[in-house]
């Protein structure tokens, strides 16, 4: 496969580095007004078990998560590398699915959020290594790995040398950091990934990611599915628009298929 070199192949590429290594309250219920004739009250949402983990990553960092539910499916959920990003992204999403019967593990990458050390993207499959490592000391034994932009392509570099029963790869790219250390997935690595997989763009995304994810689904074997949403947000910001209950549909349905 040749490569291109051309001044403006490199700027993109220096460009969506950039955008991938960024890493930068409920209300309470409102009083019911009394009424003369009672009104059926709304079944409460069940608590849902959480925790505060940590774990270290091989090269000694301590990373922080938190760790939803008790489901025997656990799922990581990655973060994208965008300014203010960090686990919390995931933590409603994290929630419903713990709901829904999965347990679900968000985590702080290295210089992000409660973690440990400096962002360096070319490094952080060390951390999600760290993360499926701490859920099978857990006693998990069937786990997926859901993550958006710098964490979709660390979840999809992962899980070519990892035992995971399923992926979701959001709004990412083939590579991310500069070498020597860069994590980095080629064409026919994707042959391999023989598990379901889920690709998840929107239509206009920045610089070559849609084209990229596309790229992904079509070099994939089965079973594989893809969702290109309109518009041009990226990662796990749809879950903020009018698109989000339909985004969060999506990732629950694929999850569901797995069981």
């Amino acid at each position: 496969m040749k490569t291109n070199n051309s001044p403006l192949h490199l700027i993109a590429l220096t460009l969506i580095t950039l955008l991938l290594s960024g890493c930068g309250t409920l209300l309470p219920a409102p009083t019911p007004t009394p009424t003369d004739t009672p009104k059926p009250t709304k079944t409460p949402t069940p608590e849902i078990a959480f925790e505060k983990v940590s774990f270290t990553t091989e090269d000694g960092l301590e990373l922080s998560g938190t760790l939803f539910g008790e489901g025997d499916i656990a799922v990581v959920l990655a973060h994208q590398g965008t300014v203010g990003a960090n686990q919390y992204s995931w933590h409603p999403f994290a929630r419903l699915i713990a709901e829904k019967g999965f347990t679900a593990l968000a985590f702080d990458f290295r210089g992000c959020g409660q973690s440990e050390g400096v962002l360096q993207v070319g490094l952080l499959d060390k951390d999600m290594r760290a993360a499926i490592g701490f859920l099978h000391d857990r006693g998990f034994e069937h786990i997926v790995c859901m993550g958006a932009s710098m964490g979709g392509t660390t979840c999809l570099k992962t899980a070519l040398d990892t035992d995971l029963v399923g992926l979701a790869v959001i709004a990412s790219t083939w590579s991310i950091g500069e070498p020597p250390t860069e994590i980095k997935v080629r064409p026919e690595d994707l042959s391999r990934l023989t598990i379901p997989k889920l690709f998840v763009t929107t239509e206009h995304d920045l610089y070559d990611i849609p084209a990229m994810i596309t790229a992904m689904y079509e070099l994939s074997p089965d079973p594989k599915e893809i969702k290109v949403f309109p518009g041009r947000v990226h990662g796990t910001d749809l879950f903020k628009t009018y698109l989000g209950e339909e985004f969060r549909e999506l990732l629950v349905n694929f999850l569901e298929g797995l069981r």
